[in-house]
């Protein structure tokens, strides 16, 4: 693998933990919540930097049904991260502590409904490109049989982790903050450590993930299928 590539990846993972970490408000508060804010903002920036012939290719060559979502997920993820970066200066308290008054209420409430946006889109901007990773599993040197146990554990363990996102999605009641039909005082368990809720909030994503990739999978075989049968007739 390229050293740019394992740059990439690297740059990705650390935002995609630390945003991790970040949905669990209620443990890491104050300064260290600012601070890992700031940490995604840059790497946010450094991952938009590194992948800028993205940019370069939008006007170029045809734009197909799965093209087109992609182009939206990541025009909407861009908007949703700069959102919660400018709301995030405006409800500082610790590191800008620049907003006072309204300010500080319009912030709190935008940084609610946008993190939740960027969260769920940035799950599903994952779930688009997991056959990167998919690809990398493939290379692995196994027994053909061993493969095909460590599929099954695999696709058990994320139907596991499915199922148990779909109850987070419920018990949190996630699509208050996704719609705003709380304030931003909602009331979270302060009894829970950081490593408990981390889980929960990665297991939360699961099925954004799991719906983007398959979602995408379908699509893609639907196009194949289409296109095989208008070269036949």
């Amino acid at each position: 693998m390229k050293p740019k590539v394992i740059l990439k990846r690297s740059i990705d993972a650390a935002m995609y933990i630390l945003f991790l970490l970040l949905m669990g408000q209620c443990v890491l508060r104050g300064a260290t919540h600012e601070w890992l804010g700031i940490a995604v903002g840059i790497l946010f920036v450094c991952h938009n930097v590194l992948n800028f012939k993205w940019y370069q290719t939008l006007r170029k060559g045809k734009y197909n049904a799965m093209r087109t979502i992609q182009l939206i997920i990541n025009i909407l993820l861009l908007l949703a991260m700069l959102l919660c970066m400018f709301s995030g200066i405006l409800v500082s308290q610790y590191i800008f502590a620049i907003g006072s008054g309204k300010m500080i209420e319009l912030g709190r409430h935008l940084h609610l409904v946008s993190t939740a946006w960027a969260f769920v889109l940035m799950s599903v901007h994952l779930g688009l490109h997991w056959s990167i990773f998919s690809a990398i599993s493939k290379k692995i040197r196994a027994d053909e049989k061993v493969k095909k146990v460590i599929h099954i554990v695999c696709c058990v363990f994320v139907a596991v982790l499915f199922a148990y996102g779909i109850y987070q999605f419920a018990d949190r009641r996630f699509w208050e903050e996704l719609f705003h039909l709380i304030d931003y005082q909602k009331e979270y368990d302060y009894s829970k450590t950081l490593l408990p809720y981390f889980v929960e909030s990665a297991a939360l994503s699961v099925p954004f993930i799991a719906i983007a990739h398959y979602g995408k999978k379908l699509l893609i075989g639907r196009n194949s299928r289409r296109k095989c049968k208008d070269e036949k007739n």
